[in-house]
């Protein structure tokens, strides 16, 4: 959408009060912001009003991606209702306001009218809140602050739960499933399944680990059921969860000395009631590199659990660190297969664009030629390490017993 266009949007809701009693006076492209453009279409402004004075609101506004075909292809519009209904509603019933940007307007129609939708939101780069300088890993600093954060955030649905678990389950139900269409999604786990070949089949080459591993990948190429399995909201471990919880997800407030010293969250296109896992294997198989898994996994695990028994007043129940952490180890190695599809192409020098989406559409031959070699040798050994870690940990185990558990065979 041009500038032009956004502009006549802006005048009316600027008329119709959703930004206070202010008049308009411009609105200007902020060209020293950015984004991914990984699910829609950002534009970053600032709109200019008079407030008894001029004053300047910084804000993003988000559409849908303009094309059709890409919209439909990965279910663009209904991760773009799923965002505008947590802003709406699921947000504000939950608490927390210091975790998120505060929503000045949202509309989402789910594919019926497309050119309405629209999502403005503020712009917390002036609010000092940056993205981390690192693509990919972060250091301890930074993982200790977002992984405080999503336990604080967590523990507001175990309050919910327990004060109003009718009302709780309602908020549940208005998020909408975003699966890809089926020849989409088979498509998708063909590639996938190649992909976390990546990190086992080494290993295996190497004589490593060869039972436990042939019977692990023959179970992780079973995506539908394995899903399903460690997707599920399994009481008392299900919350509300972010969905997508990772670095480009996550935005850092810095001290002078650039120590992060808080975070807050954005892009909820994928947030969903499921375990408490989804959040914590999906940022820690993604961000951390094998030198931080090795001298702070147990560590952080327990600062998970214990932020968020601290911010669960104590008449609430919530499960024991003992019964979180096999409750983890069963789901974890479902982080590495999320990994070994997004880790590498994150680690192309070139950051991924979404609009190249709209080139000339690859075969499944050619694109599992470009996942199979995408992040080259580097990304194969990051993959590598993460088996490694899984195995070091015992994680595999687990993970087989509770596809037995659950009858999911292959």
């Amino acid at each position: 959408m041009l500038i032009s266009d956004l502009e006549q949007i802006v005048i009316k809701l600027v008329e119709d009060g959703v930004f206070g009693n202010v008049s308009y006076l411009g609105l200007e492209t902020d060209e020293t912001a950015k984004g991914a453009q990984f699910s829609s279409d950002l534009s970053f402004v600032t709109l200019i009003v008079d407030d008894n004075g001029k004053k300047e609101i910084p804000l993003v506004m988000k559409l849908p991606y303009a094309n059709p075909k890409v919209r439909k292809d990965r279910n663009l519009d209904a991760q773009f209702q799923n965002e505008v209904v947590m802003y709406k509603e699921i947000l504000p019933t939950l608490g927390g306001r210091n975790f998120y940007p505060q929503m000045f307007y949202g509309v989402a129609t789910n594919g019926a009218e497309p050119d309405k939708d629209i999502l403005i939101l503020e712009n917390l780069k002036y609010k000092n809140f940056f993205l981390p300088k690192t693509r990919i890993f972060l250091d301890i600093d930074h993982i200790r602050v977002a992984i405080k954060k999503i336990a604080e955030f967590h523990s507001f649905s175990f309050i919910l739960k327990h004060e109003n678990k009718e009302r709780f389950l309602q908020l549940t139900k208005e998020l909408g499933n975003t699966p890809l269409p089926p020849e989409i999604e088979h498509e998708y786990d063909v590639i996938n399944a190649a992909c976390i070949e990546r990190g086992i089949k080494p290993l295996l080459k190497n004589s490593l680990s060869v039972d436990l591993l042939t019977n692990c990948l023959s179970l992780l190429k079973c995506p539908n059921k394995t899903r399903e399995l460690i997707a599920f909201p399994e009481e008392p471990f299900g919350v509300i969860c972010h969905g997508d919880y990772c670095n480009n997800n996550i935005l850092y407030k810095f001290d002078e000395n650039d120590k992060p010293i808080d975070c807050v969250f954005i892009d909820f296109q994928f947030s969903k009631y499921g375990s408490v896992a989804i959040d914590v294997f999906f940022f820690l198989c993604l961000n951390t590199d094998a030198e931080v898994r090795g001298k702070y996994w147990d560590e952080i695990l327990k600062l998970y659990w214990d932020t968020l028994r601290k911010c669960v007043p104590n008449h609430i129940s919530v499960p024991s660190l003992e019964k979180f952490l096999e409750h983890f180890a069963g789901r974890v190695i479902y982080g590495y297969t999320i990994a070994s599809f997004f880790l590498p192409i994150m680690m192309e020098d070139e950051p991924y664009d979404g609009n190249e989406l709209e080139v000339k559409p690859l075969t499944i031959e050619e694109k599992l030629e470009k996942a199979l070699s995408t992040g080259g040798e580097e990304a194969e050994r990051k993959l590598i390490d993460i088996v490694l870690h899984l195995l070091d940990k015992d994680y595999v185990r687990p993970y087989i017993e509770l596809c037995k558990n659950n009858k999911i065979e292959c």
